[in-house]
């Protein structure tokens, strides 16, 4: 049923095109766990950066189902670009919705993204306190100066993006006795920002998520997008909350979707020897296809018809809220029953380092660690049927 508008096919078409770029150089840098800088820069030259750009910030104004959409096709290709270039899309898909930044910054940073192709993620992670999603106040600080301005002084985890960000959106502690914590909009090219390469992953291993490390970065007042304190919440309208589950569930079963194809042009190919035919007329093997493209084939019905119904029917956020997380995670679930199911029907062989079939088998597993994970989600559901 997909794509449904002219618009929308545009899109999808872009998408397959950088799939198809990109899928050349993907398995090099999974085992260099290299970053593909020239995957972004082909996404830049043909405007993919851009798609989330509202067309009152002179971008294209792609919607959420759009870009899923062409997420799940990109991750056919790599991955790690998709999930990649997904944080990027997220970053701007919620400031669109929550308009948390001055205006000035938002419409000078989204001019630069449809111009420039400049990126974008927000930085938060720290390797004490994990994922802000559990709460916690971050090490990384701002401390103020005698000028009236601040220095940011702290190290950052899994800073997907890093080698290639233009502006690190930095979570941080206001060092003044507010309690405040801050997101500030930090360009990596400042004094006293460092990259240290620790990104080692078993799982997508080309996102470039390494740390960041901040030494007496001069920060401005006007370099502040927003303050918020435990004791006074800003809580950001609820239209943006699906942009990052839904982000990371694209790129998971497009990798699914990946396996799935491979698996089954090797079944059409494979004739062992001595065999009178392929080894898809194994009724096994045929039994485990169609398991397999029935889960694909849901969860891809589930995914989609979510982001459309978030999209066009926002007066029923409240109660599509808690649907979210089961969207999420049934989606990583079913990636991993995928890729399970992919080396089923290839076989050992699939295990081959020189196959991509092993690392789509890892790549999903990363899935299960991006929020909301499964126990939240969980939780999540439970108290809204329980309290």
């Amino acid at each position: 049923m997909w794509p449904k508008s002219e618009k929308q096919k545009q899109l999808l078409e872009k998408s397959q095109k950088i799939a198809k770029h990109i899928s050349t150089t993907s398995s090099k840098h999974d085992r260099d766990g290299s970053f593909p800088h020239e995957h972004f820069a082909f996404m830049r030259d043909i405007g993919y950066l851009a798609s989330a750009v509202p067309e009152s910030y002179g971008g294209p104004g792609y919607g959420l189902t759009d870009i899923i959409l062409s997420q799940f096709e990109i991750a056919t290709g790599d991955g790690s670009t998709a999930l990649s270039v997904g944080m990027h899309h997220m970053v701007i898909g919620t400031e669109s919705i929550a308009k948390r930044w001055p205006d000035s910054l938002r419409e000078r940073v989204f001019g630069e993204v449809v111009s420039e192709g400049v990126l974008l993620n927000n930085i938060a992670s720290e390797p004490e306190l994990g994922s802000p999603q559990g709460g916690g106040r971050p090490s990384t600080a701002l401390t103020p100066d005698s000028n009236g301005g601040w220095y940011l002084d702290g190290r950052k985890t899994w800073s997907t993006l890093a080698p290639e960000l233009t502006y690190a959106i930095t979570f941080a502690a206001v060092n003044d006795e507010s309690g405040d914590t801050a997101r500030v909009l930090q360009k990596m090219s400042a004094e006293g920002i460092s990259i240290e390469e620790t990104w080692d992953s078993m799982s997508m291993r080309s996102t470039g998520s390494h740390d960041i490390i901040f030494k007496n970065v001069k920060v401005e007042n006007e370099d502040f997008l927003f303050r918020s304190n435990p004791h006074s919440p800003v809580n950001d309208p609820i239209g943006g909350a699906a942009w990052f589950p839904l982000m990371t569930s694209a790129a998971n079963l497009g990798v699914a979707n990946a396996a799935r194809n491979y698996a089954l042009e090797f079944s059409k190919s494979r004739k062992p020897t001595g065999a009178s035919d392929t080894i898809s007329k194994i009724p096994y093997v045929r039994e485990q296809i169609g398991r397999l493209e029935s889960k694909l084939i849901s969860s891809k019905r589930n995914l989609f018809s979510f982001a459309e119904d978030w999209e066009n029917y926002p007066e029923y956020h409240e109660d599509l809220l808690t649907e979210i997380g089961v969207v999420k995670t049934k989606s990583i679930d079913s990636a991993i029953e995928i890729t399970d199911l992919a080396i089923r029907i290839v076989g050992g062989v699939g295990l081959e380092k020189s196959r991509p079939l092993e690392r789509y088998f890892r790549d999903v597993r990363s899935g299960l660690f991006n929020p909301p994970i499964e126990a939240r989600a969980l939780e999540h559901i439970a108290s809204s049927i329980l309290d």
